[in-house]
């Protein structure tokens, strides 16, 4: 249907309803504008909700998996909250700039057509008004000719009137008579035309008009419909992401997992020492006597202590007595002392430690001052703190290194083309870069010996015949030493077997006065001869047993080389037997046909 045929007389309606048609574009323009804001409100506020609660400074508890996965989340919303920035924006690009633009076009567009409609009216308007115009003139020439035609005939029956008289008459009503024939030719003219305008009008020019209207108002609507997918659209966009950051939260809350962060609480509280013992029964009976017994060994109190101090430089005791052994789990809980005296790792049988007691207010709490080999905290604690700082150290120094590489590099084709720069120009931070490696090197050579004294042997003498696993032990792990060549990614240390316990490693030769027989070369031997002291042979051990039975089979998923005698090196895809699964250190002892060793638990794949 035509706006043109079917609406010719319904000029006003359409104006009426073509401004209604502006004016809702304008306020989706509103509602689309209010929508945005709402979008970049919303994403500011809940990236300030997310920095309320993101961690001000590194928490010591972020290993756990709930703060992990809290954290994840965190990451998480920032990125929805990044994704809502987006629909916002693209609310603002899309559709509320072209959508003001597009109402300034539109408004345009009207006013012009209904403009074209104004002037084809006007002109109508004139073509009607110059007819009517011709039409008074022919009806006052008509009535000026009927005036002077009646006249004529007064005079011409008149006897009493010249001939003369009678032929001015005549002339006039004749001269009247023509007037009145061009006023009606012209008015018939002007008719003809007029009629033309007004058919032409209503039902060429009119039609046309309105048909241009009818577009631009379908147009319209076709276009707002455009604009309400455009809407849709900006949502769909980011759904998708918004979507996967919801699934990576989701995926975030399954890896959570309370037996592990169990035992991160245990790894990172436990000090490595034992229950203290029981009370021992005062008898009271037997205090008198042994008082007696005291006063006589007092007497000879002088005599003792010089034989004792003789006794004590032959590797005995004060006594005289020697030291005893022990083996077995007699001596897990046990550590060497400077002077080869073994001393156990107990908790101190103290009120203290039973319960706290009570300050006095006007006594301030003394605070314990940390050292720098960490010495006061306890065994476990201290362990992790000096492997934590070797490796900020050591990062240090690969970070310094990098940047020397760098440096150098640039002074190179500085030198081979010197219009780039001056090749002494890098002097100045090469020096710098220079003395702090060698204070870094320093301070982890220093860690590093305190690390070496506190796991019981000196990084620059073989001390294979020192216990350097009494602390894994008082963990409850085996005893380990790192490998030389073990890849990136293995768990810390190599697994050495219960039957290859440091106390049945072989001693130092010593010679008859008590010092070492060794070379120079040999006392200045690394950890890993020491390695190579703790190794185990199936050959040599008693309790080898060939003839194990495998658990299951597994494959290797990864390569893994070592020189190592306690670790088996596997290739890729290769297919072992495990005999022992990983008891929480992190190998696991597989066999491959004769040979057996420890391999990483995360380098096997059951099959």
């Amino acid at each position: 249907m035509s706006w043109g045929t079917e609406l010719w007389d319904q000029y006003t309606r359409l104006e009426k309803h073509t401004q209604s048609g502006i004016d809702a574009v304008d306020k989706y323009t509103h509602f689309v504008r209010e929508r945005q804001k709402i979008e970049t409100e919303y994403a500011a506020a809940l990236k300030k909700l997310i920095k309320g609660y993101s961690p001000k400074k590194r928490d010591e508890e972020t290993d756990f998996t709930t703060k992990t996965c809290f954290g994840k989340l965190l990451e998480e919303m920032t990125g929805i909250a990044n994704q809502h920035e987006l629909i916002a924006d693209s609310l603002s690009q899309n559709v509320v700039k072209e959508l003001q633009s597009y109402i300034r076009e539109l408004k345009e567009e009207r006013n012009k057509h209904f403009q074209d409609a104004k002037h084809e009216e006007k002109l109508l308007n004139a073509s009607i008004k110059k007819l009517d115009q011709t039409k008074d003139a022919y009806r006052s020439a008509y009535n000026e000719y009927v005036k002077s035609k009646n006249q004529f005939h007064k005079v011409d029956q008149d006897v009493n009137q010249t001939k003369a008289q009678v032929e001015k008459c005549r002339r006039t009503m004749e001269g009247r008579n023509k007037a009145r024939e061009d006023c009606k030719n012209e008015y018939i003219l002007q008719l003809q035309q007029t009629n033309k305008d007004q058919r032409d009008y209503y039902s060429t020019k009119l039609p046309a008009v309105f048909q241009r209207i009818q577009e631009m108002d379908e147009k319209r609507i076709n276009k707002l419909g455009e604009y309400f997918k455009k809407y849709a659209q900006s949502h769909k966009d980011v759904l998708p992401l918004i979507g996967k950051c919801l699934d990576t939260i989701e995926q975030a809350g399954g890896s959570v997992d309370a037996t592990q962060d169990s035992n991160k609480v245990v790894e990172r509280h436990k000090t490595g020492l034992t229950p203290p013992d029981d009370y021992e029964m005062m008898d009271l009976e037997n205090e008198l006597q042994s008082n007696q017994v005291g006063n006589n060994q007092t007497d000879n109190a002088s005599i003792t202590s010089s034989e004792g101090s003789v006794k004590a430089n032959g590797g005995g005791t004060i006594t005289g007595r020697a030291k005893t052994k022990r083996g077995g789990f007699g001596g897990i809980f046990k550590a060497k002392d400077d002077d080869g005296s073994s001393r156990k790792i107990k908790i101190p049988h103290t009120s203290s430690f039973r319960k706290k007691k009570r300050r006095s207010l006007g006594r301030r709490k003394e605070e314990v001052k940390p050292k720098d080999d960490f010495s006061h905290l306890p065994p476990s604690q201290q362990r992790r703190e000096l492997q934590k700082k070797i490796d900020e150290i050591q990062a240090q120094i690969d970070q310094e290194m990098k940047a020397k590489d760098a440096l150098t590099k640039m002074r190179d084709v500085y030198a081979k083309n010197t219009q780039l720069g001056d090749p002494n120009s890098t002097d100045k931070e090469l020096s710098a870069i220079g003395k702090k490696l060698d204070n870094l090197r320093l301070e982890l050579q220093k860690y590093q010996r305190h690390n070496a004294k506190f796991m019981g042997y000196s990084p620059y003498r073989n001390n294979s015949c020192q216990s350097s696993g009494f602390v894994d032990q008082a963990d409850g792990k085996p005893n380990v030493s790192t490998p030389q060549g073990t890849p990136h990614g293995t768990p810390h240390g190599t697994p050495v077997p219960d039957r290859a316990h440091p106390s049945e490693a072989s001693p130092m030769r010593e010679g008859s006065n008590g010092t070492s027989t060794g070379s120079e070369e040999h006392e200045q031997s690394s950890p890993s001869r020491l390695q190579q002291d703790q190794s185990f042979d199936g050959d040599d051990d008693p309790d080898f047993d060939e003839d194990v039975q495998a658990l299951y089979q597994a494959k290797a998923i990864y390569a893994f080389e070592t020189a190592d005698p306690n670790l088996l090196g596997l290739g890729e895809g290769e297919v072992i037997d495990v005999l022992e699964e990983d008891d929480g250190d992190g190998w696991t002892r597989v066999r491959r046909g004769n040979e057996e060793g420890y391999v990483p638990t995360s380098y096997l794949l059951k099959t």
